[in-house]
């Protein structure tokens, strides 16, 4: 009954549209509320896809908060672990390093290494999965010595693949890969 009501609270079409408007307050307010116990493992996932998105707000603006945002996300991860494909998985594993990264630069080489482990072994696995093509993309994109090029052939295969399917919840993720898709263009003045 909690769950169905945390549900009904926050719709995916009202966390979408604070994505839009550039408001995730609201994923906030739904992450905060949500019972994660009571949840359908496909509740489950659609929580852990917006802890995802908001432990990234959250690194920019409070490490406090992040640090507790990323320790209840990867303690989520680990809980679906079984109910992930290996390849999505390790896809979010990718951003708990990346986020670790962000947060201790004293094992920041430790973190490194094992982001590219994980996103080799996601893309490795399934490179037809959306949210793999996408974390893909974004790890060249913003790696420094990362191809920005590879970062759009990527990029571009991930939206194709959200156009074909995508959760409900996943709206965000296909709309930042455009958003990304457009930025990786500028950086390649196409």
């Amino acid at each position: 009954m909690v769950s169905g009501m945390c549900r009904a609270q926050y719709s995916n079409h009202q966390l979408y549209q604070a994505y839009l408007n550039q408001d995730v307050s609201l994923w906030g307010e739904y992450i905060a509320s949500a019972q994660w116990d009571s949840m359908s493992v496909e509740e489950q996932k659609q929580l852990l896809n917006y802890e995802y998105g908001y432990t990234a707000v959250a690194l920019g603006q409070d490490t406090v908060d992040a640090t507790a945002m990323l320790a209840r996300y990867e303690q989520h991860l680990e809980a679906l672990k079984s109910n992930l494909s290996v390849a999505r998985y390790n896809a979010y594993l990718t951003s708990v390093y990346t986020y670790k990264m962000a947060l201790d630069k004293v094992h920041f080489m430790s973190y490194a290494k094992q982001l590219f482990a994980s996103i080799k072994r996601a893309a490795d696995l399934d490179n037809e999965d959306a949210f793999v093509m996408a974390m893909m993309g974004n790890v060249e994109f913003y790696n420094p010595f990362g191809s920005k090029k590879k970062a759009l052939e990527y990029l571009e295969k991930a939206d194709s693949l959200y156009t074909l399917s995508a959760a409900e919840y996943e709206q965000w993720n296909h709309h930042a890969v455009r958003m990304t898709i457009e930025q990786c263009k500028k950086k390649l003045n196409k």
